[in-house]
This record gives structure tokens, C-alpha cells and sequence, in this order.
């Protein structure tokens, strides 16, 4: 991946793709959150840059020292690239985010022309199609290629499908109580601009729909049909679908729950691993037809492409994709592939399709466990082999009768290794994103994945290639490991360290946990590093001068503290405010009192004992654990 050259910035300008992508996504930042255009920074930036740059040139500054830390201004490429990265995205963003606004404000009840561009979803009430607008009250031009959720009982349409009806935009719900779902941000992520309900809906013809689209959907209706008719059991029918298409809307909701309470929930999200597995399954049936290493890893990056279309387009898949797509690229160029610019295009990529991508969950772990892994999985990985269990060896060794069996116990104490490494590395990254996002945490990840790490696989190969031949015997053995898979998630979910509900963090706390992180992967991993005998000595000089100003000081610190405590024991005897919090719960409202004491009382939570729908579970648990 190249060293960090501090001198010269070689990391960085080896690396513009990066550079761009950092400028983007504080671009895009600076448009979501804070609203502003980054064009009116823009000036007084470039001015104080060139003051500083013509410092350093004309060497003003004598302190070598000093002059050490402001090499970054005499790389003048890093600097352009960067301000042009944070303009062009903060643009971006603030056009987009005006048009979502104003677009269908004040839009009423009128007539629509789209074109079916998905797959029906069932709902409770209704069918949902998702549209691309061809036109609205027949203005062609303002509205057009916009997207948009149509909901209405008519079960008939397909992709491709023209059609006209009279409907009223309905804008989606914001974000209505503290760490709720925000379903206006969400569809803004997948760029669509909101729903419309219509009772009837007339079809008027075929529109313009890419073949690539055409192709999917038949692809797609194909597999449905062969895993239907081969599979019986539909839970597993469905579960097979969501592993290998990323679909699973028609999954029970227990089974979701199970995989997403025993940290399982990732294979049901097309990802990284999904994607080694259908790209090794590709490679065994290629050489084994006697395709050229050449022919097949073109035939690799092609069906890798339209698997993306085929998952959904899932930030996931995508990422997992583009990086595999240009780590093989670069073989077939003789070029060196590098894993920081892979990720970095991979995403640079997404969020220039849709920069709203940007708040996704998906995108978000997706990213910071394969950022973990590749940051950490090697370390990890060495420092396990290098404390493990010699006695298990022994144990092996005396227990195989012959060469063969003794290369199979190592194989699976390797991979079991490797697993571990991953699963700790991806986790170390996430787990303070889980507490944040779910508030919820899993100390059993671990195991739950070692053991599934050996049937998914299975699973994925398997299953694309039982739909290419339709061997009743891959299916049978599909059923079985479907079956196994559902009972380990059903198993770890029921254990209660499985589930661990926790309170949401604090930024402090975040940026605390990922601080200590550094440090301990610095104090671990980097031992013989030049660059940390460095560090060791500067901080333990720091250190001693610590020491020496808390003993020459030391009647005043004690003062201090003694001060602070009676201080803060007056705090607590002052009364506190009666809070009163009213909660929307999508049903009705309900009140939470805090009384002066601490004391919470709830009243009226909403919802019936007859509804499917779990007010409790859905708002006022993620209000009180905060």
C-alpha cells in the first residue's frame, strides 16, 4: 500500500483519488448539516494559502523546526485538488437538497405519466412500484426522470410498463423524535423524491427502459422460479433469496430479528464476502471449462457489473464490486492494485452517483469493517500466530492416522484463524457505530461467525449454481445448510449476551474509543517502528514534565480536587426541573414525566394489544435509552 513519507506527502499525492474523495465528502458534509455554501470560504482559503506558500519559499520562517510542519503548502496539486473536491460536492449537495424541496411543494391531487422501473413490493394495504416520471399535469420538463413510490392495488404492472393515473404526492415523514427514523433522509439516499397513492392505474404502453433493466428483471424473475420450484420450505425459499439477491422483504420477521440479534444480519446484505464467493464460484467454472486466465477475468469484471444491477444496487454491493473489479483490472493492465485507492474510487464513485448515499447505515459499516480489515487483519492475524496454542498441534498430530487428515485439521485451525481475524478486525471498527446507530451490542459475533463462515459459502456457490444446472442434489444439500444457518441465528439470538441494549453514545465517546483504538494498535503492532521509538520518547518526555508539574503543584491540586467533590455534592442537593417530554408514537401522543427526583412515569404509550405494530419497542425504548 506504500509507506507514509511525511517529508515529501508521497502518501497523499500517490494517492489523488483519495484526496479527492476526503474533499468530497467534507463538501457534502458541510452541505447536509451545515447548510452553507463553502464558495464564500473559498477565497479567503486560497489567499491564506499563498500567503503561507510564499513564507515558505522565500524562507521568512529560519526555524527549521518549524518550517518542518509546513511542507503540506509547498504541495500546491493536494491543495487545488482538495478546495475543488469541497466545492464541487458542497455545490452538489445544496442544489440537490433544494430541489428536493421545492420540487413537489404544494403539489395537489393531479395526473401522472411514469414508467414502471421496479419490482412489485407487497404491503400491508397496498402494492408498492417504484416510477420514473415522465411527466405531471403534462409538464414534461420540470418533473421528468424524477423518481417517485407508487402505491395502489393494482398487483398487474411490470418494469417497463407506461402508465397514467390521478394521484396526490404525499411528502415523506421527517425524523419526529429524538434517534427516530428519519424517512425523508432515507429515500433522499436512494433518490427518490417521496410517494403518490392512486386507486386505478391505466397502462398506456411501453416506455423507455434501459435492456440492461429488461435483462435483470427476467434474470431475476428466473432465479425466483427455479429456488420456488425446487425449495419447499418458503422460509428457506426466501432466506436463499436474500442471501444471494440482497431481497428480503418476504423473510418473516423472526427470522430477521434472529440475524440481526446474533450479528448475522450482514449476510442478508449483499457484501464483500457474498461477493469473493461468486467471483471464486465464476473462476472454478471458467478454468474447469478451459477458459484463458485472460478471457476470464474479463468475463469476471462483466458479470460482476450486472450482478450489481442483479443485488439491487445496494451501497454494499457496490463497494464489495468496484474494488473487486479494480483489483482485477489491474492484473489484466500488469499494474500494482492498491486496496486504499479501491476503496477510495469505490466510494468516491457512489457518492458522486448519489452524494446523499453519504448517510446511509449500509454504506457506513460496509466501509468501516472493510477499512478495519484491511487496517487491521494482518496485525491481528500475525499476533495470533504468533501466542497460539502449540498443544493444539500435538493434539492434531497424535490424533491423525495419516498426512491427509492432519492437512485437513490444519487447514480448518488456519481458517478458523483467519475468520477470527476478520470478524475482531471488522468489529473493532464498528462496534462503537452499533451502540450509536442500534444501540445495541453483541458479545457472542465471534462464534456465531466461525460457524457460519463455513456454510455461507457453500450457500452462495452452490446456490447460483444449482440455478445454472438445476441438480436436485445441490438443492437438497442447499436445504440442509439453510436449515443449519436458520437454527445457529435462532440459537444465538436467544442467548441474552447476544442482545445487549445499551445507551447511545456521545461524540466524546466515540472519538475517545477509536483514540484508544489507535494507541493500542500503535503500542501492539508498531513496536519495532522507527516512528514509534520516535513517538515513545517524545511521550515520555512529555510524561516526566507531567510528573514534575504534579508534585511541584501538589497542595493545590489536592485543594482543587477537594473543592470540586464538596462543589459537586451542593449540585446534587440543589432540586431539579419537572421535565415533561411529549412523545409522538405514529399513533397518538403520549407524555413523559421526569420528576425533580429522577423518577420517570410514562403515560399513555400508544398503540393496541391487537396492532402488529410495537409502539413500545418501535419509539419509547429508543427515547429511554438515550
Amino acid at each position: 500500500m506504500g509507506e507514509l513519507n511525511i517529508e515529501s506527502g508521497a502518501f497523499m499525492i500517490n494517492r489523488p483519488i483519495l484526496i479527492i474523495l476526503l474533499g468530497y465528502i467534507l463538501g457534502i458534509i458541510i452541505g447536509l448539516y451545515c447548510k452553507i455554501s463553502i464558495a464564500i470560504f473559498i477565497i479567503p482559503i486560497i489567499i491564506f494559502y499563498l500567503v503561507i506558500n510564499f513564507i515558505y519559499k522565500k524562507s521568512i520562517i529560519q526555524n527549521q523546526k518549524l518550517k518542518h510542519y509546513f511542507y503540506i503548502f509547498n504541495v500546491k496539486k493536494v491543495i487545488y485538488i482538495f478546495l475543488i473536491s469541497i466545492l464541487i460536492s458542497n455545490t452538489i449537495v445544496l442544489v440537490l437538497n433544494n430541489r428536493y424541496e421545492i420540487l413537489f411543494k404544494n403539489i395537489e391531487e393531479t395526473d401522472y405519466i411514469a414508467i414502471v422501473v421496479g419490482e412489485p413490493t407487497i404491503k400491508q394495504y397496498s402494492v408498492r412500484y417504484k416510477i420514473k416520471i415522465e411527466s405531471i399535469n403534462e409538464n414534461t420538463r420540470k418533473f421528468k426522470n424524477t423518481y417517485l413510490y407508487l402505491y395502489t392495488k393494482n398487483e398487474n404492472l411490470k418494469v417497463g410498463d407506461k402508465v397514467k393515473f390521478t394521484g396526490k404526492f404525499v411528502e415523506p415523514e421527517i425524523q419526529r423524535n429524538y434517534g427516530g427514523f428519519n424517512y425523508k433522509e432515507y429515500l433522499k439516499s436512494i433518490g427518490i423524491y417521496g410517494s403518490v397513492n392512486a386507486n386505478q392505474v391505466q397502462i398506456i404502453g411501453t416506455g423507455k427502459t434501459s435492456k440492461i433493466k429488461l435483462i435483470v428483471v427476467k434474470v431475476s424473475k428466473y432465479i425466483k422460479a427455479v429456488i420456488t420450484q425446487n425449495i419447499e420450505n418458503e422460509n428457506n425459499r426466501n432466506l436463499l433469496l436474500g442471501i444471494l439477491l440482497g431481497s428480503d422483504d418476504n423473510l418473516e420477521k423472526e427470522i430477521k430479528e434472529s440475524f440481526r440479534d446474533s450479528s448475522l444480519s450482514h449476510l442478508l446484505a449483499v457484501s464483500g464476502m457474498h461477493v469473493s464467493y461468486f467471483v471464486l464460484g465464476i473462476s472454478i467454472v471458467l478454468s474447469k471449462l478451459k477458459f484463458p486466465k485472460k478471457i476470464t477475468k474479463i468475463c469476471i469484471i462483466i458479470l460482476l457489473i450486472f450482478f450489481i444491477f442483479l443485488t439491487g444496487e445496494t451501497p454494499s454491493v457496490k463497494r464489495a464490486c468496484i474494488m473487486s473489479i479494480l483489483s482485477i483490472g489491474a492484473t489484466l493492465l500488469y499494474r500494482k492494485s492498491d486496496i486504499i485507492t479501491n476503496i477510495s474510487t469505490s466510494l468516491l464513485i457512489i457518492l458522486i452517483q448519489n452524494p446523499f448515499t453519504i448517510i446511509d447505515i449500509g454504506l457506513i459499516l460496509s466501509f468501516s469493517a472493510t477499512i478495519g480489515i484491511v487496517l487491521l487483519y494482518k496485525s491481528i492475524l500475525n499476533f495470533i500466530n504468533k501466542r497460539e496454542n502449540k498443544g493444539y498441534e500435538k493434539r492434531a498430530k497424535n490424533k491423525a492416522n495419516n498426512r491427509k487428515i492432519k492437512d485437513i485439521l490444519k487447514y480448518f485451525y488456519n481458517k478458523i484463524k483467519e475468520i477470527v481475524s476478520v470478524s475482531i478486525s471488522a468489529q473493532i471498527l464498528i462496534f462503537p457505530l452499533s451502540m450509536f446507530l442500534f444501540n445495541k451490542i453483541s458479545l457472542t459475533f465471534l462464534f456465531s461467525n466461525i460457524l457460519v463462515s463455513f456454510i455461507i459459502g457453500i450457500i452462495v456457490i452452490l446456490g447460483f449454481l444449482s440455478i445454472i444446472f438445476r441438480f436436485k442434489i445441490c438443492f437438497f444439500i442447499l436445504e440442509i445448510c439453510l436449515n443449519l444457518l436458520t437454527n445457529i441465528a435462532d440459537t444465538f439470538s436467544k442467548l441474552s449476551i447476544s442482545n445487549i441494549i445499551v445507551a447511545t453514545p456521545n461524540l466524546i465517546f466515540i472519538i475517545g474509543y477509536y483514540i484508544v483504538v489507535a494507541l493500542a494498535y500503535y503500542i501492539i503492532f508498531l513496536r519495532k517502528k522507527h516512528l514509534k521509538r520516535v513517538l515513545e520518547i517524545k511521550f515520555l518526555t512529555f510524561v516526566d514534565k507531567c510528573k514534575l508539574g504534579l508534585l511541584s503543584h501538589r497542595r493545590n491540586i489536592l485543594i482543587s480536587i477537594i473543592l470540586i467533590i464538596i462543589l459537586g455534592q451542593i449540585i446534587k442537593l440543589i432540586p431539579k426541573d419537572l421535565k415533561i417530554h411529549f412523545i409522538d408514537v405514529g399513533q397518538g401522543d403520549s407524555c413523559l414525566i421526569i420528576t425533580p427526583k429522577n423518577k420517570t412515569i410514562l403515560i399513555d404509550g400508544g398503540g393496541t394489544i391487537a396492532s402488529s405494530y410495537d409502539v413500545r419497542k418501535k419509539y419509547i425504548t429508543a427515547i429511554f435509552i438515550r
